[in-house]
């Protein structure tokens, strides 16, 4: 089990906090001293702090990877995995909106042309209202078995890009998905392309923090767990903004969150 110590202020408070946590998980630990604001905030005041932990998660799997003889292929320019159906929190999605909406012009044009671009190709293909329970046309591939699987196939087959893919590289790296940082493979990066066709060896990892911050928010904010599409980032039912809008106790968000992820201690 890895062991990281941090720091992190999350922001410049006039009154603050200093919150001890003590995280455990199958696949890491992390001690950290948080300086934390005492007035009420959002619930995406914490995604600097997930995102940290997303970013040390994966340095450890991938640590743990190379002992174990396997080296992970990712690197800047294949951009496949840009293709699959990224799922990400509704947290997330709205921090991802307001990135894309304080963008000047002519790029937030562009952004939110191929954002525009991308849901009517998977509109037009018809895939979000196919019935995957189902499927002959995946019957000869051994590597689809589940409804997800033969929906992700099909997704993936449209070939539609993230809309922040840029000479396949990602365009907001600081700013990209917990998902997007976890996900890693020892696989030949050539292989991605090949997705659902040829085995991709991916570096599993026993917690996944966009999942835990979406149980977290349906706790926090009582809106529904469910995650959406990347590309539906910009799409925002009033009802949903207003409650993920509102302001509660950063110290009681914090330990709703470290309740999804592992076993905690805060003092």
């Amino acid at each position: 089990m890895e062991s990281v110590t941090v720091f992190c202020r999350l922001m410049t408070p006039t009154a603050f906090a200093l919150v001890r946590i003590d995280l455990q998980t199958p696949d890491w630990a992390i001690q950290a001293a948080l300086s934390v604001k005492t007035t009420a905030a959002p619930i995406e005041t914490w995604l600097p702090f997930l995102r940290m932990l997303a970013n040390d998660a994966a340095r450890s799997a991938e640590e743990a990877a190379e002992r174990a003889g396997r080296r992970v292929s990712c690197k800047k320019g294949c951009g496949a995995c840009c293709r699959q159906l990224v799922a990400i929190s509704l947290v997330e999605a709205r921090a991802l909106a307001k990135l894309v909406a304080d963008m000047p012009e002519p790029r937030q044009a562009e952004i939110r042309r191929r954002f525009t671009e991308a849901l009517d190709r998977i509109a037009g293909s018809g895939v979000l209202g196919r019935d995957f329970s189902v499927g002959e046309e995946f019957d000869e591939s051994p590597l689809i078995e589940t409804e997800q699987q033969r929906l992700g196939a099909a997704w993936f087959g449209l070939g539609v890009a993230c809309p922040f893919l840029e000479n396949e590289s990602c365009s907001i790296h600081d700013s990209r998905p917990l998902v997007c940082r976890e996900y890693q493979v020892t696989s030949p990066s050539d292989v991605c392309a090949k997705l659902y066709r040829e085995p991709v060896e991916r570096v599993e990892m026993s917690v996944h923090l966009g999942q835990s911050l979406a149980r977290a928010t349906a706790k926090i904010a009582a809106v529904s767990v469910a995650m959406i599409p990347l590309v539906m980032a910009l799409q925002w039912p009033a009802d949903i903004d207003v409650a993920l809008s509102r302001r509660h106790d950063p110290i009681g968000m914090l330990k709703i969150l470290l309740g999804e992820i592992g076993d905690w201690r805060v003092e």
